[in-house]
């Protein structure tokens, strides 16, 4: 996240006073993809890689809507320890288990989602999300530049493999046409 403007001018004070602006900025350095022990160095489930298509510790900025922004500055009021610990824990401290999110996102899609859409493929892993997420913003009229930027991605790479179209984007599309020829 980004910088967080302090209640108290002690570096260690986890009280935060709301920003002018409330969207955020996640500052992101690495990735702890979870791959399986067979496949890391060390036999742990999770690998630590840099990012893609940038320098060894490089990071890469990505905006945060206000809505997450706000849960995660609320969560960051419950956090103790150091800025590298993980931000989500699980037991004493150590990265969150995977069987631990995926039965949470489980729960999340069978509350969120009809029964039909349950079942479907839809929002099937966490990692869905970044799939909507990068439909969303083009789908809103974000540049595919900066989107792929965003990403960490190409443009093209974007447009080939993330620019699918979100339940009910039709009729938006129809209105910016129609917009567009200046019939209506």
């Amino acid at each position: 996240m980004s910088s967080f403007p302090r209640l108290s001018g002690e570096e260690n004070s986890h009280q935060w006073r709301e920003p002018h602006d409330p969207w955020g900025e996640l500052h992101l350095r690495v990735a702890r993809p979870d791959v399986g022990g067979r496949w890391t160095d060390d036999g742990s489930g999770r690998d630590q890689r840099g990012l893609k298509h940038r320098a060894e510790g490089e990071t890469r900025r990505v905006p945060c809507p206000p809505p997450l922004t706000k849960l995660l500055r609320e969560h960051l009021c419950t956090v103790t320890g150091k800025p590298t610990d993980p931000l989500f824990q699980g037991v004493q401290g150590h990265p969150l288990a995977t069987i631990t999110y995926r039965r949470a996102w489980d729960r999340a899609r069978k509350t969120a989602l009809t029964d039909e859409e349950y079942r479907s493929q839809l929002a099937r892993k966490p990692y869905d999300l970044r799939h909507a997420c990068l439909s969303t913003w083009l789908n809103g009229g974000v540049a595919a530049t900066q989107v792929a930027e965003w990403a960490g991605h190409s443009v093209e790479m974007l447009l080939r493999v993330y620019a699918k179209c979100l339940d009910g984007q039709d009729e938006i599309a129809k209105r910016r046409i129609t917009a567009a020829l200046g019939d209506g």
